[in-house]
């Protein structure tokens, strides 16, 4: 896992608004979009959000989403849950 660096809310916030709320809502029983609703994400398991169809690999992760997974997701994604060539699904 690469280096952690300390976190700005209002930095953070930008990021979100300029890179990821393309995909992801976060309100509670907001849409999904491409990516699912990120609302009550931490703590979860990965897979798992009502409604949202995830490729079988993220669903077998058993991943449960905290500031490490997180993180480490974040920097590879498709290296931190492998998705084989069958599973056309996004790695969501």
């Amino acid at each position: 896992m690469g280096k952690k660096k300390g976190g700005s809310e209002k930095k953070g916030a930008k990021v979100f608004k300029t890179k990821c709320s393309q995909c992801h809502t976060v309100e509670e029983g907001g849409a999904h979009k491409q990516g699912p609703n990120l609302y009550g994400f931490f703590g979860r398991q990965s897979g798992q959000a009502s409604g949202y169809s995830y490729s079988s690999a993220n669903k077998k992760s058993g991943i449960t989403w905290g500031d490490d997974t997180l993180f480490e997701y974040l920097e590879n994604p498709k290296k931190y849950i492998k998705v084989s060539s069958n599973d056309r699904t996004f790695e969501w």
